[in-house]
């Protein structure tokens, strides 16, 4: 019996070792970075075994496992990865850098790729997975509160909205600001070609917003000038660096990657109403008449009491019948829709022996908060690397965007299309809803004529909103190729040659359609504008690396890169219609002249650089750069400049033998520099020509004069910093200090209008910019495994901008240099002064500071007042992060502090009687808080009373700035993120690699403002001179989305 039961258990563990072993296959793959390249030296481990192996040199491995085994990769510098063993036996990889690592790879200048320990500045990554987590429309929002040391401000919530991106301080004080952006080597114009501004228009996206950010591998800023040096006269506002994702190398198998998201967008900033009063001056009476006449011809809200059982004639009492004089407190909100974006993107990617490709198609659709408006991007990219023999590799890049629109939202004070206009004025009796079937409403003021329109609450002032938002559109089409070519010579192990040539073409129709009957536009009208722009780059680098001993290593790089520009533009337009409803330049009203308008311009850029850098023992690195530019935009005889810089860094740390801790100390100096407002043939003496004199030829010499010694803008920068590393990477600290300083600033100066000219370019100014940065992060609870894990990243900057060396009287207002403004509130720069002072008419006060009224109403200082600034006292932001087994979770919180800004909308809210605010003094009227000449040179309080219409209207209308300056502090929750992987071992038969689904909100509250009824992160356009400026915005949004993505 014993022989017998050891026999039959014998057999049965034969069987089971047996059925083990069939369960185990070989696996195979490969690993590589997110730009595509092998890693070698990937530790591979089967999840609580110690069963493992490594990646080779071209990163690829073999292993072997059973179908829901997991392994786990990890490699310095990366992201550990877990991955669960399918059905197939091929798995390849692509691992995320970890950005705390000590030995992280960035893509620099020129695309050069360089270990972070080696750089002597201060640049900072955002990987792919810190911007599609949480997504923005458009993708320089996602950087808000994430890198410390710029100011990113969108627009508005309305779809196609701009977004400004300042590094390290304005450096201009007319020219562009904001950074230069470079696509996989390639530069890609980010102008928004939109025309909104204070005074009207409509905004347009930037050109970034065109890329897919499912394609963006990481984006490196480099912020300084010791970073951006070798861009020369284009690297004066720091560089972002996007690279894209590759497919991974070597691989057998086909890799799919889907990911898709929709999100609901909501206004979340609006103004808080008052809904005791509506519309009119009579405080016991309404009729409406005709919306221009009567009381509907007002469009204050002082009127009579709502919800006390008045009855009145109203602008829709159709059959002559007083209707219920009621309050609608929601009237503004339910103006606002729910919005919808769809993100969905697909991804294809091959390998094989010697290359590696991936094809992404996506496609944005989103549908804005306000009536009628939309915006659609689609998508379509491809990129191959390939190895034609050992010594010759090549690669190629192309993205093709579509981006579209039927309707644009229009901005501004001056646009009488702007919607959220009336919103500000809204008669709180007034239900917006009933207006939206505006097709079977009577027509209002004018009924029987061609420029009649639907019914409105008021039609001295607007239109109907829901009609106008139908037939006024601004349509937008943009089509974009952006793409590159490259290719490396290996020609000896040591020595290399490289060349690249890059496009950024576009073409676009925009165009604005204006129906009879439009207010200020009552013949209807019609623009149109065609824009085409390219810009090649293309350069050449020979690489030498040099081993002089075994500790003492260089390289040198030596090249050359031509840029070439070319712009042009062809705008037309009827003022007047002739018939009603034909949007053609052909169909202008019979004596009235089209207009027209066409220009173009072309540009072109030589460069030469070198590189020299050098390494001792792996711990001391120096970098040597030098670029010279010879630019067509500056004159012949001074259009040629040098660009030297220089940075050296130590590893601390390793000189010193420090156990488990990182120091790495930094320094780096550079000049940099910007041809600042100068576009093509600025300084050539051109003639303009104008409309023709009958048949005789009209021209005129141009507004603004030419100079033959004007030199470029030249930023010189010094930076010094440290990067620290604690308890084994656990604890993270970076700190920077930089001072910079552009000289030679280009403007506009102002002369006698005698000479023939109105102004005359000059180098007229010096700026400076000096702040300090600093990075924290921290892993307080690390587990490898499933375990909880906790932690968090934090950044602070504070910068401080200051003009300096103003030439007398460059522009008009007594010296002042004018940026922009709104109403009689302006954006300056002044000797002694940041860059972005708001300066406008004050209250005029007493030796202490007291108000002087004059007949219980406050009085105007005789000279206008320095009322605020636009640059904020410092940002930052903290990111919080955790997971626990397959539960991921994020949030982040973002922080503007200091700075101020111009409310028009409180300003005319306040005068109009609407918000909440004017309650106060209604039945009693108002004894405002200041003082009143007692008649014998001194003061007493003021002690006279005004009913609350008059004191409103004095104190915020537009005469009196101050009233409507405030402090545009904030602190924003800004995301928040909630992912759940799904464990792959039931899915191993499907062939899916990963599998998450999340939910996301972006915008989730301001936790902390002064700035009342609108969010002070405002503004009309990304130009300097439109910053600390609002009227009338399209409010914020809060998103709420969900996520999917799938890999196999």
């Amino acid at each position: 019996m014993k022989t017998k039961f050891s026999g039959i258990l014998t057999l049965f563990l034969a069987f089971v070792v047996q059925l083990t072993f069939a369960q185990e296959k070989l696996i195979s793959g490969t690993v590589s970075d997110e730009a595509g390249l092998p890693l070698p030296g990937v530790n591979i481990i089967i999840k609580g075994t110690s069963q493992g192996t490594q990646s080779d040199f071209d990163g690829n491995y073999t292993i072997s496992a059973a179908s829901g085994d997991v392994l786990s990769f990890s490699f310095m510098g990366y992201k550990t990865t877990a991955v669960t063993v399918g059905a197939s036996s091929s798995l390849n990889l692509t691992m995320a850098q970890d950005l705390s690592e000590l030995d992280e790879v960035v893509v620099t200048a020129l695309g050069i790729r360089r270990e972070e320990k080696a750089l002597g500045y201060s640049s900072q990554s955002v990987s792919s997975e810190e911007l599609t987590t949480v997504r923005d429309a458009n993708i320089v929002n996602s950087l808000s509160g994430k890198v410390a040391g710029i100011n990113v401000t969108n627009a508005s919530g309305a779809v196609g909205s701009e977004s400004r991106i300042v590094i390290r301080g304005i450096s201009s004080i007319s020219g562009n600001t904001q950074p230069l952006i470079i696509v996989d080597g390639v530069v890609m114009d980010n102008t928004s070609y939109g025309d909104s501004g204070a005074y009207g228009g409509n905004s347009t996206p930037n050109g970034i917003a065109d890329l897919n950010q499912d394609d963006i591998a990481s984006m490196n800023v480099l912020k300084g000038g010791a970073a951006t040096s070798l861009y020369g006269m284009r690297g004066a506002n720091g560089v972002i660096v996007i690279t894209t994702k590759s497919g991974t190398t070597k691989s057998t198998q086909l890799g799919i990657e889907i990911s898709s998201s929709v999100s609901f967008e909501n206004a979340y900033v609006l103004p808080e109403y008052q809904n005791s009063y509506g519309q009119g001056f009579d405080t016991t009476y309404f009729e409406y008449v005709d919306g221009v006449t009567g009381d509907g011809g007002i469009d204050e809200s002082w009127g009579a009491p709502l919800d006390a059982g008045y009855e009145f004639i109203q602008w829709d009492s159709f059959d002559g019948e007083a209707k219920p004089w009621v309050s609608h407190p929601d009237n503004v909100k339910d103006f606002y829709e729910t919005g919808i974006t769809t993100n969905n993107n697909i991804a294809f990617s091959k390998s094989g022996d010697g290359y590696n490709g991936r094809i992404s198609l996506g496609m944005t659709d989103q549908k804005g908060i306000i009536y009628n408006t939309d915006l659609r991007k689609y998508n379509l990219g491809g990129k191959l690397n390939f190895d034609l023999s050992d010594k010759w590799s090549a690669g190629m890049s192309v993205n093709y965007i579509k981006t579209e629109s039927s309707n644009l939202p229009s901005l501004g004070y001056g646009d009488a299309n702007n919607q959220i206009g009336q919103l500000v004025w809204s008669g709180r009796n007034v239900d917006f809803q009933a207006l939206k079937d505006w097709k079977n409403l009577p027509l209002g003021y004018a009924a029987g004529s061609d420029t009649a329109t639907p019914i409105n609450w008021n039609l001295a002032y607007n239109n109907n909103p829901y009609w106008a938002l139908d037939t006024n559109t601004n349509t937008f089409d943009r089509n974009r190729l952006l793409g590159n070519i490259n290719i490396t010579y290996q020609i000896t192990d040591d020595l290399s040659f490289t060349a690249q040539t890059g496009i950024d073409y576009f073409s676009s129709l925009d165009t604005k359609r204006r129906a009879f009957g439009t207010y200020e536009s009552t013949r209807g009208s019609y623009e149109e504008t065609q824009r085409t722009r390219y810009e090649i780059n293309s350069q050449a680098i020979l690489n030498y690396n040099i081993d002089i001993t075994e500790k003492f290593n260089t390289s040198l790089s030596l090249g050359g890169q031509t840029m070439v520009n070319n712009y042009h533009r062809l705008y037309m337009a009827a003022s007047e219609l002739q018939v009603p409803d034909v949007y053609n330049i052909s169909n202008t009203r019979d004596g009235v002249t089209p207009s027209l308008d066409q220009s173009q311009t072309d540009q072109k850029i030589n460069s030469g650089f070198g590189i020299a850098s050098f390494s001792y023992d792996d711990v001391v690195f120096l970098d040597l750069t030098g670029r010279n530019d010879w630019a067509s935009v500056l004159p012949s005889t001074k259009n040629s400049f040098f660009y030297p810089g220089a940075n050296l860094s130590a590893i601390v740390s390793d000189i010193a033998n420090m156990n488990n801790t990182f120091l790495k100390l930094r320094a780096g100096w550079a000049q940099v520099g910007s041809s600042g407002p100068l576009s093509p043939y600025s300084l050539e003496p051109a003639y303009t020509f104008g409309t023709a004199w009958g048949t005789t030829p009209v021209a005129s010499s141009p507004t603004t004069l030419w100079n033959p010694n004007i030199k470029n803008e030249t930023t010189e920068e010094f930076e010094i910093g440290f990067d620290a590393r604690f308890f084994s990477n656990r604890l993270r600290v970076d700190f920077t200090y930089y001072d910079k300083e552009t000289s030679d600033v280009i403007m506009a100066k102002e002369i006698s209008g005698a000479s023939g000219n109105l102004y005359f370019w000059d180098n007229a100014a010096t700026l400076t910019n000096k702040g300090y940065e600093v990075t924290l992060g921290a892993d307080i609870i690390r587990n490898d495994g499933d375990g909880f894990n906790l932690g968090f990243s934090a950044n602070f900057a504070r910068n401080r901008n200051k003009a300096q060396d103003i030439d007398d009287d460059p522009t008009t207002n007594n010296g002042s240099i004018v940026l922009g403004g709104l109403w009689n509130v302006d954006i300056q720069a002044n000797e002694g002064e940041a860059v972005g002072t708001i300066y406008g008419p004050a209250f005029a006060r007493n030796d202490d500071g007291a108000i002087i009224y004059s007949n219980g109403l406050p009085t105007i200082d005789p000279t206008n007042q320095v009322l605020g600034n636009i640059n904020p006292d410092w940002t930052g932001g903290l990111n919080i992060d955790m997971s626990y087994k397959n539960i991921r979770f994020s949030t982040l919180f973002d922080v503007k502090w200091g700075g101020d800004i111009y409310s028009q909308t409180n300003s005319w809210g306040n005068y109009a009687g609407v918000l909440a605010e004017t309650l106060p003094g209604r039945e009693t009227g108002i004894i405002g808080e200041g003082v009143k000449s007692d008649g014998s040179g001194g003061w007493v309080a003021n002690d006279i009373v005004q009913t609350a219409s008059t004191y409103y209207g004095t104190v915020y209308g537009s005469n009196i700035g101050e009233s409507a300056v405030y402090d545009a502090s904030f602190v924003k929750w800004r995301e928040l993120a909630l992912f759940y992987d799904f464990p792959l071992k039931k899915w191993a038969k499907t062939g899916v690699d990963q599998l998450s689904l999340g939910v996301t909100v972006r915008n989730l509250a301001i936790l902390y403002k002064k700035t009342p009824n609108i969010d002070p992160e405002s503004a009309f356009s990304n130009s300097t001179g439109a910053q600390g400026l609002e009227y009338a915005q399209v409010p914020s949004t809060r998103s709420i989305g969900i996520n999917l993505n799938v890999k196999f």
